[in-house]
């Protein structure tokens, strides 16, 4: 039985919505039902085109129309190189490709690393508050610790946009779907707020075991409710959207599919075959339940039987993995008891920053990709974009991108010797794997950031127009 003919994510639980006035002053909090009026479609928007590559990358599009976009995006992180974070990298590159055509574009994020004294840095902090609100902060926080930790939180969001909107001019935000922040923030803010679905938790909660339970059920539908007000919603993969179409039961008939961008790697930084080592495989991402860190690991041994002298660079932080009967693993704790006869040819780097992989990928014969399930797959397409022969798990967004024994191969997710099998292919067949990283290469172009960054300007400007046509409309019967 599907999970939502048991749990309707709209209407089952209650969800505490914090409410504050627009000067940043928080008043009470109330508690939210499912009703009609809260369930609405997204924005109408037009579908998003093929995306082609630039015919040459300093010949980025111009802005949207002769029209100069000022939009800012919420990242947990900044800048890239602090945090093992796909919603980092996509902002980053993303905002690199909008700022080259000439648009505005300001960052607010919940954690700075370093100075963050640049003008379109703002970081989301707690401003000054009263006396009384302190008491107030400290009697929430001990009734409802999560609520109230919450509040506080898009309280200073909300202020931390309105200094951008005073200071750059923003005109639109974008913001992950997370926590359904959005349902606490859009109505106090003068411009439209965008969600894009980086990872909802009804569909990424399950991978990682997280329990069901009423803290799940609330996290969900407080998301389903952020969603369902958004002015626009957009999407990285058709297939997280028409995953949240169905659980929700929100037509979203005219929300935007626009993958994420890739990174720009000119011929002569990409992987050859004479120049890599061919005793090396490289897995980049967390040593979790998610990413599959597990799988690599069980997928390494099996091939390990076959080349005895390959070794595996992991790089990534450890997260640890809970398995199918509920035992908490470390990396290290799992090399020694579950594969003590690869553990010494592993070598785990920890998180390594983004500019240290484009040679960890050049030098891996292949890249394992071991995720359970993935909105997109980021760390796919970068493998692509170098040329690296790739083996991945068909699973999510990554079944859009790769095509079996194209310009990759695939395994089923949460089978290691599927992983295995795969690995084997590229690792027998040397020519082939290289044929497969060329045609991987070609196909990553269509991810330039230049072209995303396009067809991410196009959306926001459709957003800003239906928006700005409707406040007109109200101007026009109001009383």
């Amino acid at each position: 039985m599907p999970f939502h003919d048991r749990f309707d994510p709209l209407r089952g639980f209650p969800v505490q919505i914090a409410t504050f006035s627009f000067n940043g002053t928080c008043d009470n909090p109330l508690t939210m039902t499912g009703s009609k009026g809260a369930i609405r479609t997204a924005s109408r928007l037009p579908p998003t085109a093929k995306i082609s590559p630039p015919s040459h990358h300093n010949d980025a599009p111009t802005a949207v129309g002769d029209r100069a976009l000022s939009v800012a995006f919420l990242t947990p992180a900044w800048p890239v190189d602090v945090a093992a974070n796909g919603i980092v990298t996509y902002v980053d590159s993303i905002a690199a490709g909008m700022r080259r055509q000439g648009h505005t574009v300001c960052i607010l994020s919940a954690y700075c690393h370093g100075s963050s004294s640049q003008p379109d840095i703002y970081p989301v902090k707690r401003g000054a508050v009263s006396a009384l609100a302190w008491i107030r902060d400290g009697l929430t926080i001990r009734i409802n610790r999560s609520a109230a930790l919450r509040e506080r939180f898009c309280r200073a969001l909300v202020n931390t946009a309105r200094r951008a909107i005073a200071e750059r001019g923003v005109q639109l935000l974008e913001m992950e779907e997370t926590f359904g922040w959005i349902h606490d923030v859009k109505p106090h803010l003068p411009i439209p707020v965008v969600v894009r679905l980086h990872g909802p938790h009804f569909a990424n909660g399950p991978v990682m075991r997280v329990p069901t339970d009423s803290a799940f059920h609330r996290r969900v539908r407080a998301e389903g409710l952020g969603i369902a007000i958004a002015d626009g919603v957009s999407s990285p993969s058709r297939d997280i959207l028409d995953q949240t179409r169905e659980f929700y039961r929100l037509p979203l008939s005219d929300a935007a599919v626009i993958p994420y961008p890739g990174p720009d790697v000119s011929p002569e930084h990409c992987w050859s075959l004479a120049e890599c080592d061919r005793s090396r495989l490289l897995f980049v991402g967390r040593f979790d339940r998610h990413k599959g860190g597990d799988v690599v690991i069980e997928a390494f041994r099996k091939v390990a039987q076959r080349f005895p002298h390959i070794r595996l660079c992991f790089a990534g932080p450890d997260d640890g993995v809970t398995d199918d009967q509920g035992r908490y693993w470390t990396l290290a704790k799992y090399l020694e008891e579950r594969a003590p006869d690869v553990a010494k040819r592993v070598d785990w780097l920890g998180q390594q920053p983004n500019s240290s992989l484009a040679e960890l990928r050049r030098k891996a014969f292949a890249t394992m990709v071991g995720s359970r399930y993935e909105t997109f797959g980021i760390v796919v397409l970068e493998a692509m974009a170098y040329g690296c022969p790739l083996a991945a798990t068909q699973t999510g967004g990554i079944a859009e991108i790769v095509e079996d024994g194209v310009n990759g191969v695939l395994a089923r997710p949460g089978d290691p010797d599927d992983l295995a099998s795969a690995i084997l292919r590229l690792l027998e067949a040397p020519a082939f794997a290289a044929k497969l990283g060329r045609r991987a290469a070609e196909d990553a172009t269509r991810y330039h950031p230049d072209a995303i960054a396009h067809e991410t300007a196009l959306f926001h400007q459709s957003v800003l127009d239906r928006w700005n046509a409707s406040a007109r409309r109200n101007l026009r019967w109001s009383p």
